[in-house]
């Protein structure tokens, strides 16, 4: 009989153990495409996490925390929050809404060794992501709700294709003296946030290739256009007297910091693949000099 009354005591403790589990409930509501910026998150477009506490395990409940993690595609780990340092966090009954930022973290944030850049800039790449979530009893360190997780996405940007002056083209001296106009297609998909593109144009020397005048030339034309996808260039230079000119540009697409827009090459910086143009001077009679049968690999 004794024991009887261990057991029956035993499995009331059970039952209200579980009991108060359930008046602890979470939704976490996750953008399924948040900011590449982890700071960013604060902002109410990534998402909120909502908490719902209720009945006598309130009463006892002085405050929890909040582990989260970040997974790649493959399931490996991106980050993880210490939980040891994280935040306490105070729940009032009724519904209680935690701002992302508060859930994240991002100070309290360890960065995996596959994780260098986002750990150096805090943002991003494009790709596949799991967003875990882990929510404990600040006073016992019990984990009081199963783990939430959510997918996301980083968009992986398609780049401007550059479209005028057209590739390898030769331009009229006495034109291109007053004006020159850029053309390029727009960033895709178009951003939410404003988007800048960086025009730069570099002159190619003698004996350099197009490539080699990208890198180590000072360009002769850098300027930021917004909103816009052209740009009118009027050059300042004695072009109609010279026998060619020739140049080779390029497009870097700039995010709302100035920072290079996600792409999966992340060595491109964000720019556009280069053309080329020359413009013919009066003096450029010899094709094989100015126009149709310049060779644009070696010159």
């Amino acid at each position: 009989m004794k024991h009887s009354k261990y057991i029956i005591l035993l499995t009331l403790l059970i039952v209200s153990h579980l009991k108060g589990l359930g008046q602890i409930q979470a939704n976490l509501i996750l953008n399924s495409n948040p900011p590449s910026y982890l700071s960013d998150w604060g902002n109410g477009r990534a998402g909120q996490l909502l908490i719902t506490a209720g009945g006598a395990a309130q009463v006892d409940l002085i405050g929890i925390k909040i582990r989260t993690s970040i997974f790649d595609s493959n399931k490996d780990l991106v980050c993880k929050s210490n939980i040891n340092s994280a935040q306490t966090i105070a729940l009032n009954r009724g519904q209680n809404t935690i701002r992302m930022d508060r859930v994240l973290q991002l100070e309290n944030q360890q960065f995996t060794a596959l994780a260098n850049n986002l750990a150096r800039s805090g943002k991003l790449s494009p790709g596949i992501y799991t967003f875990s979530v882990e929510i404990f009893d600040a006073n016992t360190g019990r984990q009081i709700v199963n783990t939430i997780e959510r997918v996301f996405n980083q968009i992986n940007y398609v780049l401007p294709y550059l479209l005028s002056p057209v590739d390898k083209s030769w331009l009229d001296a006495n034109t291109a003296q007053s004006a020159i106009t850029f053309r390029w297609s727009s960033l895709v998909p178009l951003s939410q946030e404003k988007t800048t593109y960086r025009l730069q144009v570099f002159e190619i020397l003698n004996n350099q290739t197009p490539m080699q005048a990208l890198r180590s030339n000072q360009p002769i034309l850098d300027t930021y256009v917004d909103r816009t996808t052209q740009y009118i260039w009027r050059p300042n230079m004695n072009i109609k007297n010279s026998m060619y000119n020739t140049f080779i540009w390029t497009v870097q697409t700039l995010d709302y910091r100035g920072e290079p827009v996600n792409v999966q090459d992340q060595n491109s910086q964000g720019r556009s693949e280069p053309r080329v143009f020359g413009i013919c001077g009066e003096a450029g009679a010899d094709k094989t000099k100015c126009g149709e049968g310049y060779n644009w690999q070696f010159n």
